[in-house]
């Protein structure tokens, strides 16, 4: 969750806390998450909106969702997104003051057009009390659908992230990668980021990342002179930098973590490495293509993926949450935007990396069926 957005929740939380009356509800939108659609986040706000309500009220489950319960067969068959926005409006009825729903990241969601509608027709029912707080990015269809129903609009002040990014670039220069140089050309560093930032946390992210690999001052001195202006710019440099051997497993790679149904483990990164799609004859996959060090996969995308343990869950149906593993995927929603966009899908040298949704789920059914056949 975003600091302003959890700063907004934090207080209206503390504002409802002594009075029954008020409810809030809240849902964060992660590109890394896959059950992001509208029935999931009518679901978390039915859930928390019911919890208030019994937690000062009742135990007793409310009616509206008992009614829900037996129409569906005690449970058995799940709502559909009508049924669903009907029993949130009932809910947000019962309370007799200020309820409000916040919505985090919502340039983030995987499936704008449908959730947008959503908002449109949750705005629609005009309940004075209901109060709706959205973050995003500028996007054009966000701004384009909600810009007659918002009332008031609140820019990020850009000199707060500068103040953000500046203490951030602070840290990373105690780096030993970066303590070597002398002050003044760590202040430097400091200096040209800052400048070129604009705001963008990501790019200076990127650029810290690529800075870390000059070898020499001079080396140092020629990076910082020639810095991509913008972050697609920046991503563009970084898959013109893949070795010629390596194109073909950041393509696969990439793809994958685009467009996965579920968490990619290391493991599975590395046998989805080890497997040839389009082989003459038929999807095959080769032990020996297996890589002896999993973390070396880091090194192909170089900042476009990025690692992180999953700790063990109880889960009695999925043995890799069950034990805990490592996680594999991109290190940013902007990579996954790069991915499928027309820049990319034009660039004389760069396009073989463009992926569409056909052109991946292809891929993936390929290498999943390949990598079955070897049993």
């Amino acid at each position: 969750m975003r600091v302003p957005s959890s700063t907004i929740i934090r207080e209206i939380s503390r504002h409802c806390e002594s009075d029954a009356s008020l409810a809030i509800a809240f849902f964060y939108f992660d590109f890394h998450s896959k059950d992001t659609k509208a029935p999931a986040v009518l679901r978390a706000l039915i859930k928390q909106l019911s919890a208030r309500r019994s937690a000062k009220t009742s135990p007793k489950i409310p009616d509206y969702l008992a009614d829900l319960f037996s129409r569906k067969g005690d449970g058995k068959q799940s709502p559909s997104s009508e049924e669903l926005e009907s029993t949130l409006k009932s809910i947000i009825g019962t309370f007799k003051n200020d309820v409000y729903i916040i919505f985090d990241a919502l340039d983030e969601c995987p499936d704008r057009p449908q959730f947008l509608k959503l908002i449109t027709e949750i705005q629609g029912w005009n309940f004075d009390k209901l109060h709706l707080l959205a973050t995003s990015r500028y996007e054009q269809d966000i701004e384009k659908t909600l810009r007659d129903l918002v009332s008031h609009q609140v820019p990020m002040d850009e000199s707060l992230v500068d103040g953000d990014i500046q203490v951030y670039v602070s840290r990373q220069l105690k780096d030993p990668k970066f303590s070597r140089y002398t002050e003044e050309k760590r202040e430097t560093i400091k200096t040209t980021l800052m400048d070129g930032a604009n705001g963008m946390f990501r790019w200076v992210v990127c650029q810290l990342d690529s800075l870390r690999k000059c070898r020499s001052p001079h080396e140092l001195q020629m990076a910082l002179i020639d810095l991509p202006p913008t972050l697609y710019e920046t991503y563009d440099r970084i898959l013109l930098h893949v070795d010629e051997r390596d194109r073909g497993h950041a393509l696969k790679l990439l793809q994958w973590l685009a467009f996965a149904v579920d968490k990619v483990s290391l493991s599975e990164a590395v046998d989805v490495l080890a497997t040839h799609a389009d082989a003459v004859d038929g999807p095959l996959f080769n032990q020996d293509r297996r890589f002896d060090d999993p973390r070396d996969i880091l090194a192909i995308c170089s900042s476009l993926v990025t690692f992180s343990v999953v700790q063990p869950n109880p889960n009695p149906f999925d043995p890799k949450e069950r034990e805990g593993f490592t996680e594999i995927k991109l290190a940013h929603f902007s990579v996954r935007e790069y991915l499928v966009s027309e820049g990319l899908r034009n660039h004389v040298k760069l396009t073989i990396y463009h992926c569409s949704e056909k052109q991946a789920n292809t891929f993936i059914a390929k290498t999943c069926l390949a990598y079955l056949l070897q049993f």
